[in-house]
């Protein structure tokens, strides 16, 4: 009997409710299995499951017969497997060989989601139009930049091939600017690829920046290539706010766009998904709406971070559960019409240091609209912003039926919640130092 649903790596919250309600429409018992990789285990942020539903097995994923081993057991009894964080996406593509009576992405085609340089390649070949111009670089090709990029124009932006979160993610307006950024983003980038656990060899994209407004949608994709996109989300990173960095500091749904955009938004990010030959997957497509029209920055084969909280309060969908059943090949339920106004912040401290203190926290939680507020860092951690490495340190989600309501949750919750933070006896300590951040 088919009654396990497999995970790599992390069992989050609603994946736990999407079992159980899996459970409850196929009329049968499932229980699940997590397969860790090794390399991974020991993350100390790494979501686990505390009920006992999820058994847990940690093996190296690059040892085939370890990883075979680890399986076997399983083999005839796995419903489906599910893969959310963009880090466990390596350790799902050593899985997929022995996983051979499951519905997965091809091997090759995350190799194409995950790798920032390759997915550029399909996107372009597939279509010009769909990304802008790009240079990949590793350390060795630093003497030569100025002839890799002498006919970019600036503004351009830096940012890593395999890492999620806006991570190290720079903009330089001059080439002066370039060389600086990339010769200290090399200098550390192999303690930022260490604390994420990654396996792959450290390098950089330059790609020409693309001016205009940011959303994502996620978007579902079957077996047979049908893809359906869930309402886009706009997205307003910290470097629109004035603030450091381009990770997201806000998202928001629903959205207001005529009509005829959003249809264009949906074919761009279709055709992205086509271009990568994803299937049997969700995908995060991220995309900015320029006055060449609709551009994508990247496409992720999993659900998108917050989204899963974000479409249940605007649209009252189950993420989880709809990613389990495209994933078994059956047809999501799509969202009708929104049924609140949601919003997800992201929060860094104004400057760098040590924390002090996390101030606020309760008296936002009061707010009418807080679904939640999470701190992820202690007193005594060092804060860092996301362009140096470093991670968030608060985020939230707030819903309500009536969006001026919402909208002065937001900037109540933005005035109450302080990082206080103190500066080290030496800047050396804070300066591009992500490996002291756990």
């Amino acid at each position: 009997m088919k009654d396990i649903v497999l995970s790599i790596n992390t069992v989050e919250a609603p994946l736990l409710g999407a079992v159980r309600r899996l459970s409850k429409e196929l009329g049968r018992s499932l229980s699940g299995l997590v397969l860790v990789d090794k390399n991974y285990a020991d993350k100390p942020e790494r979501a686990q499951d505390t009920s006992g539903l999820f058994t847990e097995i940690v093996c190296d994923f690059y040892n085939s017969a370890e990883l075979q081993r680890a399986l076997k057991p399983y083999i005839d009894r796995l419903l489906v497997v599910t893969c959310r964080l963009e880090g466990a996406i390596p350790s799902l593509r050593q899985a997929i060989p022995f996983l051979p009576y499951l519905d997965t992405p091809s091997e090759t085609s995350l190799l194409w989601s995950t790798d920032k340089s390759m997915m550029r390649d399909r996107l372009s070949t597939y279509d010009r139009s769909l990304a802008p111009r790009y240079q990949y670089l590793e350390s060795t090709d630093l003497p030569h930049v100025r002839d890799l990029v002498r006919d970019f124009t600036f503004p351009v932006i830096v940012k890593p091939t395999n890492l999620a979160k806006s991570l190290l993610v720079s903009d330089c307006s001059t080439m002066e600017e370039l060389e600086s950024c990339l010769q200290e983003t090399f200098e550390i980038i192999h303690e930022v690829y260490a604390k994420e656990r990654r396996r792959t060899t450290p390098s950089v994209l330059v790609e020409e920046m693309m001016q205009g407004a940011m959303y994502s949608t996620d978007a579902y994709v079957t077996k047979n290539g049908d893809v359906y996109c869930l309402p886009l989300v706009r997205v307003w990173t910290a470097n629109d706010v004035g603030l450091p960095g381009f990770y997201g500091f806000r998202i928001q749904a629903p959205v207001e766009l005529p009509q005829s955009e959003i249809d264009q938004a949906f074919q761009v990010s279709t055709n992205a998904v086509k271009a990568l030959n994803l299937r049997s997957t969700t995908t995060h497509i991220e995309l900015f709406q320029t006055a060449q029209g609709w551009k994508i920055i990247e496409v992720g084969a999993r659900i998108g971070g917050y989204r899963e909280t974000l479409y249940r309060e605007a649209y009252g969908i189950e993420h989880f559960y709809n990613d389990l059943l495209v994933r078994m090949g059956r047809k999501p339920e799509m969202p009708g019409k929104p049924i609140r106004h949601a919003t997800g912040l992201n929060i860094y401290a104004d400057e760098e240091g040590i924390i002090t203190a996390i101030d606020g926290l309760q008296e936002a939680r009061k707010l009418e609209s807080v679904v939640f507020i999470e701190k992820h860092a202690q007193p005594g951690d060092l804060a860092l912003f996301a362009s140096e490495g470093g991670d968030l340190i608060v985020d939230a989600i707030l819903s309500n039926k009536d969006p001026e309501q919402l909208e002065k949750d937001v900037q109540s919750l933005l005035r109450l919640v302080r990082i206080r933070v103190k500066q080290p006896k030496t800047q050396a300590a804070i300066k591009r130092r992500p490996a002291l951040v756990s």
